[in-house]
């Protein structure tokens, strides 16, 4: 019997290059307004949850400086900053980093600082060993280059780094791409990044919980038209797709969608 010996970082630069491709700073901007709904609709369930799973594990302190990659409009930002002293969010969109302004506000927390750049822009030697806590949340998708990535995740962190993503098998999403014909080249993204944790001799954690995603009615709606459109200008009849699905897995005007969330934590 062969040993079948598979190349996770290859395979990951391989699948995420054209995800990358399609899912630009322009597209994000655009896709704020809902996104944002989701955020606060879904009660910043991602963050909450994230924050929660450390708090059992007796790691968060008051005291700590948190990292948030690509942070959005605040999914995981807003429940750390109400906990610890300081949260840095960098995020690309300019869009999203206003709504996450508009939420530090509404949440009264003044100690989030913002910088609208891009992860891979930041120079990690400003922020060598500064931060308690480096998050990226639903995001590690944006680097095909994940290594490199992570070990930048490592140089800014002085204990702790954390990644979350969506657990693909158990996304219902899957059963609306295949309708409306999109080969997303979706994948479990979370059992590449552990194996290429692994094979860099890093020793991660997981959890794995359950998330429900709750939007209103109209931002279910535009989330599928924006998706949609990065791979085909959406036709009446993907409309009347999506109109039909949304409204199917909506109650009192709350669009949900069920799923499951890797924790991926490690010490450094």
């Amino acid at each position: 019997m062969h040993e079948i010996m598979v190349d996770w970082k290859k395979e990951w630069a391989e699948r995420i290059k054209e995800t990358k491709r399609i899912s630009s700073t322009d597209y994000w901007n655009k896709r704020a307004e809902d996104y944002n709904d989701y955020i606060r609709t879904s009660g910043y369930e991602h963050g909450k949850k994230i924050k929660e799973i450390f708090k059992r594990e007796g790691i968060l302190k008051p005291d700590f400086e948190v990292l948030d990659i690509a942070a959005g409009p605040g999914s995981v930002t807003i429940p750390f900053a109400e906990s610890v002293r300081k949260v840095v969010a960098v995020e690309p969109a300019e869009g999203m980093c206003k709504k996450l302004m508009s939420n530090s506000h509404e949440a009264g927390c003044e100690n989030i600082e913002i910088i609208n750049r891009k992860w891979e822009e930041i120079n990690v030697a400003a922020y060598e060993r500064k931060f308690d806590l480096v998050v990226c949340s639903h995001a590690l998708w944006h680097f095909p280059d994940i290594v490199e990535q992570l070990n930048r995740m490592n140089r800014v962190s002085n204990g702790y780094c954390c990644i979350a993503e969506g657990v693909g098998s158990y996304d219902t999403a899957r059963d609306m791409y295949k309708t409306l014909g999109i080969d997303s080249q979706d994948f479990d993204h979370y059992i590449h990044i552990y194996n290429i944790l692994y094979g860099e001799n890093i020793a991660a954690n997981v959890r794995i919980i359950d998330t429900v995603m709750r939007r209103s009615f109209y931002s279910g709606i535009r989330m599928w038209e924006l998706v949609l459109g990065k791979y085909r200008k959406p036709t009446e009849k993907d409309s009347e797709i999506i109109r039909e699905h949304v409204l199917r897995n909506s109650k009192d005007d709350i669009y949900e969608r069920k799923g499951k969330m890797a924790v991926i934590w490690w010490q450094n």
